[in-house]
C-alpha cells in the first residue's frame, strides 16, 4: 500500500470511520475530507432530515461574542468536553436569530420578518432542517395578546420525540408543548392550563416536561397523533420555595432533574415587595429520574459540572479547563438586563448583567457573583466560568458580547472551519 492512504479498503475505511464517529462528528467530516475514495465508503452525516443521533454536535456551544468586521459572520464553537476552539462561518445569521435552547449542538434559529420559521443548523455541515413557522401555534379563537403574537412562542427548549421520528419544543411564556416533523406545515400543540411547566428536556428521543407535582413524557406518534403529556415520575416536594430544570444526561444516559431551593439567612426579613427569586441565596439538588415514578437524589456528577440557565444546559469537563471548572458543580446563570418597551417593540436598555450561583455538591459550598459580559473590552469575562455562564443566561436580547476568553492552553481546531 506504500504511504497511499487513499487505498485503504473499504471494511478498513468504514471502522476507522466509525471510531472516529465515537469520538466527535467533527474528526468524522475531516476524515471524509481527505479524499473521494474515503467519502465514497462512509455515509454524509447530511443524511435525511439531519437529525440522526450519531451525527449531531455533542459539547459544541457558539460562543456569543462580536465577529471579526472582515468576516462578520464568522463564529467560534468551544467543545466544553475537551476544550477544542474551531471557528466557522455562519452566513444563515444574516437573515435569522439564534434561540436560546439548542438540539444536541445544533443551532436553533428564528427567521426575520413575519414568517417566524424556525430552522436546525448543523454548524458543521451546515445541513438545514426545516421546522413550521411559530405562527401555526397560534389559536384561531384566541383573544389573549399573549397567544397571538408570535414572540411569545420563542422556543424555551427544544428536542427530539417519538424515537427520533419528530421535533418537539417547550414554549415557557404561553406555557405549550408542541411537536412537528421536519417538513410540516404547522406544529400539533398541547395547551396545558391546569399545570405550569418549569423546564422540558429530550433523551433518547424522547421529549420531558417538568412542573412541580410530575415529570411528563410527551407522546404523539411521531407527530401524527394528537400529542398529550404522560405522568412518569414524582418531583420531590421538600421545599416551599425552588425553581425546578430538567437536564438530559446524554454521556451517561439518563435525565436529571434540578432543583435550586431558595432560602432567606436567619434573622432576615422578606421585602415588603417579595423575595428577589435572581438574587437571593439558594442550594442546588442533583436527581436521577429512573422512570419508576421516583427520582434519586445524587451527591456527585460523574466527576463533570453542569451549567444551566433559562434555556440552555451544557456539560462540561473541568479536565479540559483546569483549574478554572470544578468538578461535581452546578454552575446556575441567570441574565439580568433592563428593557424599554417602544412602539415597535422592545430594546435593551443596558448591559446584560450575569448573576451566577455555584453549588459543589460534595461540598456544599455555595457562592454568588454578578458580573457583565456585553460592555467592552473592560467588563469582559476573564475566565472559563464566566465564559460558559454567559452563554447559558444569554437573553438573546441585546447586541452581540465582544471577544470571550477561551482558556488559552485549550487544543484549538485545525484552520478555519471542520
Amino acid at each position: 500500500m506504500g504511504s497511499d492512504w487513499s487505498t485503504l479498503t473499504g471494511c478498513l475505511v468504514m471502522l476507522i470511520a466509525e471510531r472516529l464517529l465515537a469520538n466527535d462528528v467533527t474528526d468524522y467530516i475531516r476524515f471524509r475530507a481527505v479524499c473521494s475514495p474515503w467519502r465514497q465508503h462512509t455515509e454524509d452525516p447530511r443524511v435525511g432530515d439531519g437529525l440522526r443521533p450519531k451525527y449531531l454536535p455533542r459539547s459544541w456551544i457558539m460562543l456569543e461574542e462580536t465577529p471579526p468586521a472582515a468576516a462578520p459572520f464568522r463564529n467560534r464553537l468551544l467543545n466544553t468536553g475537551t476544550g477544542a476552539v474551531l471557528a466557522v462561518d455562519v452566513p444563515e445569521l444574516k437573515d435569522h436569530d439564534v434561540m436560546g435552547p439548542t438540539l444536541g449542538g445544533l443551532l436553533t434559529l428564528r427567521e426575520r420578518g413575519g414568517a417566524h420559521v424556525l430552522r436546525l443548523l448543523h454548524p458543521f455541515t451546515r445541513h438545514l432542517t426545516e421546522l413550521p413557522s411559530l405562527v401555526t401555534m397560534i389559536h384561531a379563537a384566541s383573544h389573549d395578546p399573549k397567544m397571538v403574537e408570535p414572540e411569545y412562542h420563542q422556543p424555551t427548549a427544544i428536542g427530539l420525540s417519538d424515537d427520533h421520528k419528530a421535533v418537539a419544543v417547550f414554549c415557557g411564556l404561553v406555557n405549550k408543548v408542541a411537536v412537528a416533523r421536519p417538513g410540516d406545515s404547522h406544529w400539533k400543540w398541547v395547551y396545558v392550563p391546569h399545570f405550569h411547566l418549569e423546564s422540558a428536556a429530550s433523551l433518547a428521543g424522547c421529549f420531558y416536561a417538568v412542573s412541580h407535582v410530575y415529570i411528563y413524557q410527551l407522546e404523539s406518534d411521531g407527530a401524527r397523533g394528537e400529542p398529550k403529556l404522560v405522568p412518569v415520575a414524582y418531583v420531590p416536594v421538600d421545599a416551599p420555595s425552588f425553581r425546578l430544570t430538567l437536564v438530559a444526561d446524554d454521556e451517561r444516559e439518563r435525565l436529571m432533574l434540578m432543583k435550586e431551593v431558595f432560602y432567606v439567612h436567619a434573622g432576615e426579613e422578606v421585602p415588603p415587595e417579595g423575595p428577589d427569586m435572581l438574587t437571593m441565596p439558594r442550594v442546588c439538588v442533583a436527581y436521577a429520574v429512573d422512570m419508576a415514578a421516583r427520582t434519586i437524589a445524587l451527591s456527585r456528577l460523574g466527576a463533570r459540572a453542569l451549567f444551566m440557565g433559562d434555556d440552555r444546559a451544557v456539560w462540561a469537563s473541568p479536565g479540559a479547563f483546569s483549574p478554572g471548572v470544578a468538578a461535581d458543580t452546578v454552575y446556575a446563570g441567570r441574565p439580568n438586563r433592563l428593557f424599554t418597551v417602544h412602539e415597535c417593540g422592545i430594546e435593551a436598555d443596558r448591559p446584560l448583567t450575569v448573576v451566577l450561583h455555584t453549588h459543589g455538591l460534595v461540598s456544599g459550598l455555595t457562592r454568588h457573583a454578578v458580573f457583565e459580559s456585553d460592555d467592552g473590552e473592560d467588563l469582559n469575562p476573564m475566565g472559563i466560568v464566566e465564559t460558559v455562564s454567559s452563554y447559558v443566561a444569554s437573553d438573546r436580547g441585546g447586541a452581540a458580547r465582544p471577544t470571550m476568553y477561551v482558556a488559552s492552553h485549550a487544543r484549538r481546531g485545525r484552520g478555519r472551519g471542520v
